[in-house]
């Protein structure tokens, strides 16, 4: 109270989620998709569907794993055969969407990942209870959700009904003898 003022107190910088493991895997899954030239680009995807568990990344895997499978057949079946300039562009241009096209959706998707703070809630045992939500997670989701409306009417609330009514002194019957200090015996 009389001693010198505190000095303010500086905010500590937040931990960064991201972690020497999680770098390497995404150094990791990029390489495997770029050095193959396209034909593993559905690692990447099939890492996202995994992890975020979301039917639109597994659609993508999916549509990443036929377009990789189609271009490796493409290639085993032309062989050592002269293609045409306009299949070579087709098939390089294929190419080059398989490596940019699941590279770019991968490294945005586990970037917000690392942002928003962890991946989708894992499965549990039976028996045991989630723990809470961390204070970020529970305040976007509390804005993003809207009360859902219910078709239901709300409970009609119980009618008024008085009580017993209390006798009043003066309608009170008149108590004779029983009064202390009084009575007539």
């Amino acid at each position: 109270m009389y001693g010198p003022p505190q000095a303010p107190q500086v905010p500590q910088p937040q931990k960064s989620p991201v972690t020497g493991g999680r770098v390497a895997l995404l150094v990791l899954f990029c390489a495997l998709a770029l050095l193959s030239c396209g034909f593993l680009a559905w690692a990447p995807m099939l890492r996202v569907a995994v992890l975020t568990r979301r039917a639109l990344d597994w659609v993508l895997f999916g549509v990443t794993f036929a377009a990789g499978a189609a271009l490796f057949a493409y290639a085993a079946a032309t062989g050592d055969q002269e293609s045409s300039t306009a299949e070579a562009f087709a098939a390089v241009g294929i190419m080059m969407l398989l490596v940019a096209g699941p590279l770019t959706y991968y490294l945005v998707t586990e970037i917000r990942r690392l942002d928003r703070g962890g991946a989708a809630p894992a499965y549990l045992p039976p028996g045991t209870t989630p723990p809470p939500p961390s204070r970020s997670r529970a305040r976007s989701a509390t804005r993003t959700r809207t009360p859902a409306r219910s078709s239901r009417r709300p409970p009609r609330p119980a009618p008024h009904r008085p009580g017993p009514r209390r006798a009043r002194r003066a309608e009170r019957p008149a108590q004779e003898g029983h009064r202390e200090g009084t009575g007539s015996r």
